[in-house]
């Protein structure tokens, strides 16, 4: 009796040598699919970290060609001053700039309306008058991937709306 235990607890223990191998190797097939896919995820968050980085790049590129547009330094294209008291829809005036990591900025700003306000001036039943206009700027990153266009309406004091 004593000789068929031991055969029966070695042939338990040599079942459970192998399964622990059997065991072990699945364990490292299902941390290995699960290292593999945790990089691809990885790899595609950078990518979009990239992505979100150059479209900030030209984001913040437009809108600093948009407040030097605004500036009392602000020139066109043809190296004029821009003229914020044109009243004319057909006269667009057109600016460009070159700042580092961007490419390809030109805003241009157009007549857009003027309108007399109501309050008191040195003649009576006139108030101040402002000319509005349109500046539209658009450009990219340095190496073209990400582009931003933004719009802008702006209100200057006029001396008059003319015949408006």
């Amino acid at each position: 009796m004593c000789v068929i235990k031991q055969k029966n607890s070695k042939r338990l223990r040599n079942r459970q040598h192998g399964f622990v191998l059997v065991m072990a190797l699945v364990l490292m097939a299902v941390m290995t699919l699960i290292g593999v896919s945790s990089m691809g995820g990885a790899g595609m968050e950078l990518k979009a970290t990239a992505n979100a980085r150059q479209h900030q790049v030209a984001f913040n590129a437009v809108h600093s060609l948009l407040e030097y547009t605004l500036s009392a330094d602000a020139v066109t294209t043809a190296n004029v001053p821009i003229d914020y008291q044109i009243a004319d829809t057909a006269v667009t005036q057109n600016v460009t700039q070159t700042l580092a990591n961007a490419a390809s900025l030109q805003a241009s700003i157009v007549f857009a309306g003027c309108s007399s306000g109501v309050g008191s001036s040195l003649e009576a039943g006139k108030g101040v008058s402002y000319n509005f206009y349109n500046i539209t700027a658009s450009g990219s990153n340095a190496v073209g991937t990400s582009t931003s266009l933004q719009n802008r309406g702006v209100r200057y004091p006029s001396a008059s709306c003319g015949s408006l």
